[in-house]
């Protein structure tokens, strides 16, 4: 299924089962009177269906967690792109992965990864926009239900036994943080949960070929891809960075992203002649490239899953934003070193706020960074779909 196609099923399909089930919810919540004190006693499972990077940002509160409760399981349920985040961060002890594919696939899948979280004793869903989210959290009977609302409980109210607000316009880290905090755990700290991290990857070693190396993260998830910039704005970008020069720069991402890659490549090779390059879009494994990160003097990239473990591995990292805040997306940890391109324009940050960009992908707000004359461009508000 394509993206606006799973918004669609998630917004109707979603909505009908919660118009049917709250009913039956809220009556039997008042027979059964079960005990919701929040501290886990059983299974913890981790709802998380699209977003590899918002899972690495709850890492520090997902380890903390698992960290406070070492001898009950904490189960992902999720899909199969975030699946590979969640083996990474090396704190689930089980993952299932929903293939949301077709939805012949997707009923499918989901049935048998319910039966496997049925009757867990705490649910944590970190989908603060889905309906189906909450209906499968719900169809597991779990004890508690953990999850967050935002300028309004209307829907989500009685769904869940505990509702955290969200605030999509302060740091994500802070909500996530008061899940851990909520079950009775404090967040991990960086150090710990890069520890993590490289256990995971194993600490593989990785020969250079130049004297420094940097990691080039220009791709991101289908889930808002105005973040990304073009062959010709990565060329002005790296042109004008400090420290390209004489490098090796090794541009990661997954299968997907290789020609986006190599179009990369050919147009900035002519103006850093002496940097070394290497496509490894597809060639190593996630977590083969978490491991090439971790070897990298800088990473540069945008807001992406990559940009977030390298923050977590502590490597100084350059970032350019637009459709998304970077106040929004980038915890404060100690000794961090972060290079942060952003200039707010009227329709900035998008992402999140808007079903679909104002600008319909013209990203008004990334051109600016690169050639300020562009952001005095005016995007186009008008939804006209006659």
């Amino acid at each position: 299924m394509t993206l606006s196609a799973r918004k669609l099923l998630d917004y109707y399909l979603g909505g009908a089962l919660i118009a049917f089930a709250k009913p039956v919810v809220m009556l039997l919540g008042r027979v059964l009177r079960r005990d919701h004190d929040p501290r886990p006693r059983g299974t913890i499972v981790v709802l998380k269906m699209l977003g590899g990077g918002s899972l690495v940002l709850a890492a520090p509160a997902l380890l903390g967690i698992k960290r406070a409760n070492p001898s009950l399981p904490l189960v992902l349920l999720t899909t199969p792109p975030v699946a590979a985040f969640g083996a990474l961060l090396g704190v689930f002890d089980e993952i299932h992965a929903i293939d949301d594919r077709s939805i012949g696939r997707f009923t499918l899948s989901s049935l048998r990864s319910w039966r496997r979280v049925l009757r867990a004793d705490t649910v944590i869903d970190l989908e603060v926009y889905s309906r189906l989210a909450s209906v499968l959290s719900l169809m597991t009977l779990a004890r508690n239900r953990i999850s967050f609302y935002l300028e309004t409980t209307f829907w989500r109210r009685n769904l869940h036994t505990h509702l955290l607000f969200f605030n999509r316009f302060s740091n994500v880290h802070h909500f996530y943080d008061q899940v851990a905090i909520l079950l009775g755990a404090a967040p991990a700290s960086r150090d710990a949960c890069a520890e993590s991290l490289l256990g995971t990857v194993g600490k593989q070693p990785s020969a250079r070929e130049a004297g420094r190396r940097l990691g080039l993260g220009p791709a991101c998830s289908e889930l808002g891809r105005e973040r990304r910039l073009s062959p010709e704005q990565w060329r002005v970008a790296l042109a004008r960075h400090p420290k390209s020069e004489h490098a090796e720069i090794c541009v990661l991402g997954g299968a997907g992203d290789r020609l986006e890659a190599q179009a990369i490549i050919t147009e900035c090779e002519p103006s850093l002649p002496d940097c070394t390059w290497r496509n490894e879009c597809g060639r190593l494994s996630l977590a083969g490239s978490v491991a090439l990160l971790a070897s990298c003097d800088e990473f540069i990239g945008i807001d992406s899953a990559l940009l977030h473990v390298a923050r977590l591995l502590g490597i100084p990292t350059t970032s350019y934003w637009g459709p998304t805040a970077p106040s929004t997306r980038l915890p404060e940890f100690t000794g961090a070193v972060d290079v942060v391109h952003y200039r707010k324009i009227a329709c900035s940050p998008c992402i999140h706020v808007a079903e679909e960009p104002p600008c319909r992908g013209q990203n008004l707000c990334i051109a600016g960074l690169i050639d300020p004359e562009r952001a005095t461009l005016a995007p186009s508000w008008v939804i006209d779909d006659r």
